[in-house]
């Protein structure tokens, strides 16, 4: 049986690298990956420091790499092939699949549909025939790494919120997804875009990726407002998971407006709505990223077309056996670390 030196949850707070077993062939439906570059996502740290129930998981899910074996039923894929790996697993076949809600499976239901092992040298993902895409020849590893996950996202709260040509849009936090969600609005055509966020290094990577003006959270609305002359925002990417900062981007949404949260806020147990003012005639979105096939070729065109460059945010390179100190290092939040790029 072959194992894979790989980061676990070892307890609240904490992960270790830890030889993970996988079988000799892979199961039906299952394809064994071959790591090339990962990374650590927010989204990893809510698990390790949010989540008791899962310690004793692998690590990861935002990774490519390169398929070493399949099993049954994957047709789509063969060893060899460089591919991109959904973070969330889908089936492809029950209701929501079909219906083209990949992130929400219904076979492979929550926590279950997030992919585990990526900060590993190896990795299994389930319903690889519909959750793994393969990546262009003219594209290589750092380009396509965030199709994955944080790029899906990202955008995702600029559709989901249907922008329009020329509309105004402020994306309040500018860590990994905030700033993929100002950068999809500026890829969507937003007239103007209004990134909120207190940290310099992440202030001039929003500029670099596309915002007009950036501001402090602590004048956020009292500019935003002046800037709108009183009207408000169009569109408010809420993409902390704080409850102020999400009070914060309902204030400046305008009548009729929407509020796009991608925000993961497992740490409040409540999540307030002001009952007067800005709670009246907004719409409400929130987004799971969008996974699968389709959506990872889709977002791949992007990149080759030469209109998304996402590299920027790679701002520190480490060896996947020194993952652990990458989740201290990204914890922190120190050295203007955006995304570490995880390498065998």
């Amino acid at each position: 049986m072959p194992t894979s030196l790989t980061c676990v949850k070892t307890g609240q707070h904490q992960v270790a690298m830890t030889q993970v077993p996988y079988p000799d062939e892979p199961g039906p439906c299952q394809a064994l990956v071959r790591t090339t570059l990962a990374t650590v996502c927010g989204s990893d740290m809510h698990i390790v420091d949010e989540s008791p129930q899962l310690v004793g998981v692998p690590m990861g899910h935002e990774a490519v790499g390169v398929v070493a074996a399949v099993g049954a039923g994957v047709t789509a894929f063969k060893p060899g092939d460089r591919v991109a790996a959904s973070c969330l697993v889908c089936c492809g076949y029950c209701d929501r699949c079909m219906e083209g809600n990949h992130s929400v499976c219904q076979t492979f239901a929550s926590p279950a549909n997030l992919l585990f092992g990526g900060q590993g040298e190896y990795f299994m993902v389930n319903g690889a025939q519909t959750s793994l895409a393969r990546i262009p020849d003219g594209l290589d590893d750092d380009q396509v790494l965030f199709v994955t996950d944080i790029m899906s996202t990202g955008f995702a709260a600029i559709e989901r919120a249907e922008l329009r040509m020329g509309d105004t849009v402020a994306v309040f936090a500018q860590g990994p997804v905030g700033l993929c969600a100002t950068a999809g609005a500026r890829t969507f055509g937003a007239g103007l875009v209004i990134a909120v966020e207190g940290i310099p290094e992440r202030q001039a990577m929003a500029k670099r990726l596309g915002a007009d003006i950036v501001l402090d959270p602590a004048e956020a609305v009292t500019k935003i407002m002046e800037i709108t002359n009183g009207r408000g925002v169009d569109v408010a990417v809420e993409a902390l998971g704080n409850p102020a900062t999400f009070t914060s981007a309902c204030a400046v949404t305008r009548f009729g407006g929407t509020v796009s949260s991608v925000g993961v806020y497992s740490a409040f147990p409540e999540l307030p709505l002001a009952t007067t003012g800005t709670f009246i005639h907004r719409k409400l979105v929130t987004t799971l990223c969008p996974v699968g096939t389709d959506r990872l070729g889709r977002l791949m065109a992007l990149i080759g077309s030469g209109r998304v460059d996402l590299r920027p945010l790679i701002t520190h390179s480490m060896k996947i056996s020194e993952t652990p100190a990458a989740y201290d290092l990204f914890r922190s939040k120190k050295e203007g670390v955006l995304k570490i790029a995880l390498r065998p």
